[in-house]
């Protein structure tokens, strides 16, 4: 069978934490079919960024240039960042339809994330008959979806519904957060075709590393326990509840020494920096790096700190359960 997967987050060199979860399914799928993911590259000065390569797992990757929309630390605050960046984001729905309309037949077709790859870009993407067609929910798709206006968001889910043979949600909270937005109509046909399940993910062994970052604390840090967060530095992902939580337990509980670690870069970072040096917290900002040793760092944590609400099943808490290191969740 030939599989097409869509998706707007793939990782672009090995140790890439963007779309990770993607390409681990992309890889399995692969043992039993011909895979090819069409997805977005932020390679500005390719020519039209358009190119396949059969990368390791037998997948074949068509990269697509998004332009300026796509690409760290992700669609919505680049976007925020610069509003402009949406017209590059249509000229990649554009350019994919494109590419798309010029390959086989698929015998099935997974659209990870419903906007904008469910809709509208599945449309385009050539099929069988018999032809399967399955939308995977992570979350910020579906806060797009329940955030635009009523007319717009029935008119697209009842589109998504139509051409879908399964919508696939991370969560159970992720498919009610859609089914309480839409018609007890379109609800019914959800709840037919609806399935609930984890992103698959793959964690490596990084005890190795772990144990060298353990190591590395030094005198100074030797006594005190080790929080980290981890993740894009993105109003949504609530750091700055993380640090004022770990203030609370010093001030109030009288917790011990505290050192917290965050891996990740974004445009909150300034903005963190300043807040954790107001609160007194010996905080170490690790910026952006490879998700090997964002999981070392993890690995090597008393207990990963945790804030974001907005997530419909965060990745880095499996990956921490994983690895055996308890999570403090942050209300």
């Amino acid at each position: 069978m030939r599989i097409a997967i869509l998706t707007t987050s793939y990782p672009a060199f090995p140790g890439d934490p963007s779309g990770h979860f993607v390409e681990t399914e992309a890889r399995s799928l692969a043992r039993d079919h011909e895979v090819v993911v069409v997805t977005a590259s932020a390679d500005e000065t390719s020519e039209r960024g358009q190119g396949s390569v059969v990368e390791a797992g037998g997948v074949t990757v068509l990269r697509i240039d998004g332009g300026t929309a796509f690409g760290w630390p992700g669609v919505a605050a680049r976007v925020h960042e610069r509003p402009a960046r949406i017209v590059s984001a249509a000229v990649w729905i554009w350019r994919a339809r494109a590419a798309l309309r010029s390959l086989p037949p698929f015998d099935g077709v997974v659209a990870h994330w419903a906007l904008p790859c469910g809709f509208p870009l599945a449309a385009a993407c050539p099929r069988t008959t018999s032809a399967s067609l399955e939308i995977v929910s992570h979350g910020a798709d579906v806060r797009l979806l329940t955030r635009l206006p009523w007319v717009a968001r029935r008119a697209i889910v009842s589109r998504l519904l139509r051409d879908a043979t399964r919508w696939r949600f991370v969560s159970h909270a992720l498919q009610g957060d859609l089914a309480r937005t839409i018609d007890v109509d379109l609800n019914e046909r959800l709840e037919s075709i609806a399935l609930v399940r984890p992103a698959a993910i793959e964690v490596p062994d990084v005890s190795a590393s772990a144990s060298i970052r353990r190591a590395q604390r030094g005198r100074k840090h030797e006594h005190a326990r080790m929080v980290v967060c981890v993740g894009r530095l993105v109003t949504g992902k609530r750091f700055d509840r993380a640090l004022a939580h770990v203030a609370h337990e010093r001030t109030v509980h009288g917790a011990g020494p505290t050192r917290v670690v965050i891996v990740g870069d974004g445009p909150e970072r300034a903005r963190l920096e300043a807040y954790a040096r107001d609160l007194g917290i010996e905080a170490h900002f690790v910026g952006r790096t490879s998700r090997d040793v964002a999981l070392a760092w993890i690995g090597a944590a008393d207990a990963l700190l945790h804030a974001s609400h907005s997530e419909g099943l965060s990745t880095v808490v499996r990956e921490a359960e994983a690895l055996g290191v308890p999570v403090l969740v942050v209300a």
